[in-house]
C-alpha cells in the first residue's frame, strides 16, 4: 500500500502493521553480521536472503516494511572503507525491499531507516558537519530510490536526532520518529543506554520534548524492551497528540550479534500490543528479536 493508504488507515482510526526486526531476522537466517556495521551491508552480499526476509513479513501481514538501511550511514560505511559505495549500498537496500513487494503482489509501503547507529569500533556518532551532510545525502538517496517514508530509528541523543530528522524532513517525504527508552538503576525512565555507545543519558520525557519539537508525522517507541515500552508510550502520549507506534525488542545485543535468548512468545507479545493500543497506539510491529511469527500473530488477532 502506498504511504497515502497508510495515512488513510491512520486517519480512519485503523491499526497499521509494521514488520518485525530486519537485522536480527537476517542474522537468524544464517548471515554473519559485520563487526563494524552489524547488518548494514548484508543486502550487498546476500540480496536474496534480505529480500526473502522482507517477503516473510509481507506474507505475515505487514503493511509497512523497512529497508535494510539502519547501519548504512556514511560515517559507518567510511569505517569499512566503503565510502565510495555509499550511494549504491543505500539505494540497493531500497531496491531489494521494492523487489520483495513486487514479488508478493501486495501493495505495502516501503520505508527506509535512518538511525543513530555508530560503527562499532568508535562507539559514537561524530557530531561534525561532515556527519550532518552525510545524513542529508543519505536521506536524498533513500527518497530517490523510492522509499515512501523515512523512519528516524533509535533517537536517543538530541544532537544526532537533529541531524537525522532535519535531513529526513528535507526530502519532503513523511518522517516517523522512533525513540528508545530504558530505566536507570533508580528505576527512572531515561533515553536508551546502549551497549555500543556511551551517550550522556537524560530523562526520557525531556529527550522526547526536545526531539518532538523538530517535527514528524508520527512518533513512537522502538528498540526498547517490552517492559519499558508501555511506560515510555505513556510519557510520549502526554506530549504528542498525533499517530503513535510501538516496535519493541526481545533478546539482547552483544556487538555485532543479536542474542536470541528469552524471546517473548508471539501470544505474550500480542498481549502487550493490545495494552499499547489501549494507550492510543495505532501502528504496531516488532524490533530486534521479533520475527514473522510475531507479526502474523498480530495480523490474525488485531483489527487491522
Amino acid at each position: 500500500m502506498s504511504y497515502q493508504t497508510v495515512k488513510d488507515k491512520l486517519d480512519n482510526g485503523e491499526i497499521v502493521l509494521l514488520d518485525g526486526g530486519t537485522g536480527s531476522e537476517i542474522e537468524r537466517q544464517g548471515v554473519e553480521m559485520n563487526d563494524l556495521a552489524w547488518c548494514g551491508i548484508a543486502h550487498v552480499d546476500y540480496p536474496e536472503v534480505v529480500r526473502q526476509v522482507h517477503e516473510s513479513y509481507i506474507h505475515a501481514g505487514a503493511d509497512v516494511i523497512i529497508a535494510n538501511t539502519f547501519g548504512t550511514a556514511p560515517h559507518v560505511l567510511k569505517r569499512l572503507g566503503l565510502e565510495d559505495q555509499f550511494a549504491q549500498v543505500n539505494q540497493s537496500a531500497v531496491a531489494v525491499a521494492l523487489a520483495a513487494r513486487d514479488n508478493c503482489g501486495r501493495d505495502v509501503c516501503v520505508a527506509a531507516s535512518m538511525s543513530s547507529m555508530p560503527a562499532f569500533d568508535t562507539f559514537a556518532v561524530p557530531k561534525t558537519d561532515e556527519v550532518r551532510q552525510g545524513f542529508v545525502r543519505q536521506a536524498e538517496l533513500l527518497a530517490e530510490a523510492g522509499a515512501e517514508l523515512i523512519i528516524a530509528e533509535m533517537m536517543r541523543d538530541v544532537d544526532i536526532s537533529d541531524m537525522v530528522i532535519s535531513a529526513a524532513r528535507g526530502t519532503g517525504i513523511p518522517v516517523w520518529t522512533g525513540f528508545s527508552a530504558s530505566r536507570n538503576d533508580a528505576g527512572t525512565l531515561i533515553n536508551y543506554e546502549s551497549p555500543v555507545r556511551d551517550d550522556e543519558t537524560m530523562p526520557f520525557r525531556r529527550m522526547a520534548e526536545e526531539v518532538l519539537g523538530m517535527g514528524c508525522d508520527a512518533a513512537g517507541v522502538m528498540h526498547s524492551s517490552v517492559h519499558d515500552t508501555g511506560p515510555a508510550l505513556a510519557e510520549l502520549g502526554e506530549l504528542w497528540n498525533g499517530s503513535m507506534f510501538a516496535y519493541a525488542e526481545s533478546g539482547h545485543f552483544v556487538p555485532p550479534s543479536w542474542k536470541f535468548e528469552d524471546i517473548i512468545s508471539p501470544q505474550d507479545y500480542l498481549g502487550y500490543v493490545k495494552q499499547w493500543i489501549g494507550q492510543g497506539v495505532q501502528v504496531v510491529g516488532g524490533c530486534c528479536g521479533m520475527g514473522p511469527e510475531h507479526i502474523r500473530a498480530l495480523n490474525e488477532n488485531l483489527a487491522v
